[in-house]
C-alpha cells in the first residue's frame, strides 16, 4: 500500500474545544494531556482524574497539584489506515516508522498543540516552565513530537505514558546507532485504538552547512511531520533542557514495553534527561503507582513555588 495521501488544498481538520479542569488555587502550572488513539479529551479527563496517586494523601492528580490547570484537547476525526479507512479520533495517520504506509496528517495537530502550549505559557506570565505536557499512548508519541519540534523556552516537564517515538530507529542511528541489546523498532507493536549525550553539544556549522547528528534527526523529524523549514537549527535546541518521564508496563499488549525503553535511550543519546519507570504486570493502562511515580517526577523538576505539589 502506498502512502497515505494528504487532505485535499483548504481542507483542514478539525479541534473540538478542548476539557478545561480549572484549578482549585491559584493557578501557577499547566498541564497539558493528550489521550490516546480513539479515545477523546473527555474520556480520558475522567481516567485520569478518577486513578488514586500512589505516595500521596490527595486523593488524584487534581487533588495533588490544586495549582494546576489542566487542559484536555481531543484529537481530530480521520480515516485510519490501520482500520480500513474507518474514522477514528487520532492524531496522525499511523504509528511510527513501522507503519511507513500509514503515516500522515500529522502536522495539524503539532500545530494545534504547540498553538495550545503558546496560549498557555501566556496565561502564566509567559514562563514556558510551568507548562507540562503529558500523554497516553499515541498521545504519548504526539507529547514526544511536539517537545522536539517545539522551539520557545523550555518547558517545564514532559510525562510519556505507554507510548513512543515516531521514527525512532532513525533518529537513532543519526545519533550513533543502536544500543548493544537493544531490539528493532518494529518489533512488538500491535498499536490499537485504545547518562547525556555529546549529541546535543555538537554546534552547527552555516558557514559549511553541517548540522550536527542531533540537528540532522530533528530536522527529519520535522520532515516527517511535513513543517516547513526553519532557521533555528543555529540555535540552542531548548528541549534539551526539559526534563522526560516515561511510564510503562510490561505486560502492555498494544504498545510493547521495549518501545518505551527504545523512546528513553533516544531521548538520552539526545542528551536529554529521562527517567524510564517500569511497571511489571501492568498492562495498556494507567495505575496508581505510575500516577505516584508522575508525581514524585514532577515534584522532583518542578519549581515547588510553582506547583505546590501534596506527595
Amino acid at each position: 500500500m502506498g502512502p497515505q495521501a494528504a487532505p485535499s488544498a483548504g481542507r483542514r481538520l478539525s479541534f473540538p474545544p478542548p476539557i478545561i479542569i480549572a484549578p482549585t488555587s491559584m493557578h501557577r502550572i499547566t498541564i497539558i494531556v493528550l489521550h490516546g488513539r480513539g479515545q477523546t479529551g473527555e474520556y480520558f479527563h475522567t481516567s485520569l482524574l478518577s486513578t488514586p496517586a500512589a505516595h500521596s494523601h490527595a486523593t488524584n492528580l487534581r487533588d495533588a497539584l490544586p495549582h494546576g490547570r489542566f487542559v484536555f484537547p481531543t484529537a481530530p476525526l480521520m480515516r485510519a489506515t490501520k482500520y480500513r479507512r474507518s474514522r477514528i479520533r487520532q492524531w496522525y495517520d499511523g504509528s511510527g516508522d513501522w507503519e511507513p504506509e500509514a503515516r500522515g496528517n500529522m502536522r495539524e495537530s503539532v500545530e494545534h498543540i504547540q498553538a495550545l502550549i503558546r496560549d498557555e505559557v501566556r496565561l502564566v506570565g509567559g514562563d514556558a516552565s510551568r507548562v507540562i505536557l503529558m500523554g497516553f499512548s499515541q498521545g504519548c508519541a504526539m507529547a514526544l513530537t511536539s517537545l522536539l519540534l517545539w522551539e520557545g523556552d523550555a518547558l517545564g516537564a514532559v510525562v510519556g505514558m505507554s507510548g513512543f517515538i515516531p521514527l525512532n530507529a532513525h533518529m537513532t542511528d543519526l545519533l550513533g546507532g543502536q544500543d548493544q541489546g537493544d531490539e528493532g523498532s518494529d518489533v512488538g507493536f500491535v498499536f490499537g485504538s485504545d547518562s547525556s549525550s555529546e549529541c546535543g553539544s555538537v554546534p552547527d556549522d552555516p558557514a559549511r552547512g553541517v548540522k550536527s547528528p542531533l540537528q540532522q534527526a530533528i530536522r527529519d523529524l520535522r520532515d516527517e511531520a511535513e513543517l516547513p523549514t526553519t532557521s533555528t537549527f543555529m540555535s540552542p535546541l531548548s528541549f534539551l533542557q526539559t526534563p522526560v518521564f516515561i511510564g510503562h508496563g510490561t505486560e502492555d499488549p498494544k504498545v510493547k514495553y521495549v518501545h518505551g525503553h527504545l523512546a528513553t535511550r533516544l531521548l538520552e543519546k539526545m542528551g536529554i534527561h529521562t527517567e524510564l519507570h517500569t511497571y511489571q504486570g501492568l498492562g495498556h493502562c494507567l495505575s496508581t503507582d505510575m500516577l505516584g511515580d508522575v508525581l514524585l517526577f514532577l515534584s522532583s523538576t518542578i519549581d515547588p513555588d510553582n506547583s505546590n505539589q501534596e506527595t
